[in-house]
């Protein structure tokens, strides 16, 4: 498939320091050594929280870093119903060229567990560059950033880059890549769940499904996600058929997996004839499927967040204001198909998200 350019763009004070008996047990007699597994966990392809009960995710990304630093949209997207949210984040600021600041991140991890929903965090730097994913892996282990993630690590998902690397990284360059960053991280004491995404900027799949094994059995924990952001244009052939196909192979594989992010559009990139200039991603040629991808997942019981709640999208591309789910991030502004994907489709957040019962019960197990 082409290579597209996808510009991706009181409950506080018991989140400190609570600490509750109902972990899953923490070792696996198919391995020669202990797993930690804190919190979150994965089991065959299911995602599981501290208490045993398997959860599907039905979420929501948010642009955090550049349109809400402070968290204050979770309250708003909590009333879809989802169960997480997808926080985009750097390692650099890009307006100030500093470190994000731990706080920053500390503070929106918390607002979401408040609202009941499993935060994801990822570092958007690496997007489409194989080369940064040392810098990725560093980035979490700074001692800062490794002290908000144990102080969360009951709840929270380290998606550790996104759409890390293009359509040329190699099979055997991803598993050793990744099989070295989930290393480094477990042995710097991150025991959550990782999320690893695909190539291609995020959309390869078949290469997932291909390496996914390896990379799980570098893993010591063995509690890695893996994650397809499929943004797979119609016009390049990504039919109902395609996607149920691509859906199955991976789920007969048994690859733990969620869709990280897919849209309405966003999938296109090429130049227009007429004018040999690139054409927006989020023009006509760049619709995809959504309604396939969602009927799909819930027939085979695969998570999904949505791209993305808005606004912010047409930061770089004014065509692309069509990803926002929102007009100015709030519920009351839902539109077009993001409403559809969050309240009105049989397949939305509202009529199919459970939330875990491990956050709903204030993280306790009843």
């Amino acid at each position: 498939m082409k290579s597209l350019l996808f510009l991706s763009i009181t409950y506080i004070s018991f989140l400190n320091g609570l600490l509750l008996s109902c972990q899953p047990a923490t070792n696996d007699s198919s391995m020669t050594t202990p797993v930690s597994r804190p919190g979150f966990y994965v089991d065959g392809r299911f995602l599981h929280d501290p208490c045993g009960n398997k959860v599907t995710l039905r979420g929501i990304n948010k642009m955090n870093v550049w349109t809400d630093r402070t968290g204050d949209s979770f309250a708003e997207i909590a009333r879809t119903g989802a169960n997480c949210v997808r926080i985009v984040w750097l390692t650099i600021d890009d307006e100030t060229n500093q470190p994000t600041k731990a706080a920053d991140l500390d503070n929106l991890i918390t607002k979401c567990v408040v609202q009941q929903m499993i935060p994801m965090v990822e570092v958007h730097d690496a997007t489409g560059n194989w080369s940064k994913l040392g810098e990725m892996v560093d980035y979490w282990k700074r001692p800062d950033i490794l002290a908000v993630i144990k102080k969360h690590e009951r709840y929270v998902l380290v998606n550790i880059a996104n759409e890390c690397g293009n359509d040329q990284v190699k099979n055997d360059e991803f598993i050793t890549g990744y099989s070295q960053a989930v290393q480094q991280l477990r042995q710097a004491g991150i025991h959550t769940p990782l999320v690893i995404d695909g190539t291609d900027f995020g959309k390869n799949l078949d290469q997932l499904v291909q390496v996914g094994p390896a990379v799980i059995q570098a893993d010591p924990d063995r509690n890695l996600l893996f994650s397809v952001h499929t943004y797979w244009p119609v016009i390049f052939g990504a039919t109902p058929e395609f996607i149920r196909q691509q859906f199955q192979s991976a789920v007969d594989a048994e690859l733990p997996f969620i869709v990280g992010e897919f849209a309405a559009y966003g999938a296109y990139a090429g130049e227009n004839p007429q004018t040999n200039k690139p054409e927006s991603i989020c023009g006509p040629k760049g619709r995809v499927d959504y309604q396939t991808i969602v009927s799909e997942a819930q027939r085979l019981d695969i998570g999904w967040l949505v791209w993305e709640w808005g606004p912010g999208n047409a930061v770089n591309d004014a065509a692309c204001a069509i990803m926002d789910m929102t007009t100015n991030s709030t519920f009351s502004t839902l539109k077009d198909w993001g409403k559809e994907i969050a309240l009105t489709s049989p397949y939305s957040i509202q009529k199919t998200a459970v939330r875990s019962p491990f956050l709903v019960n204030g993280l306790a197990c009843h």
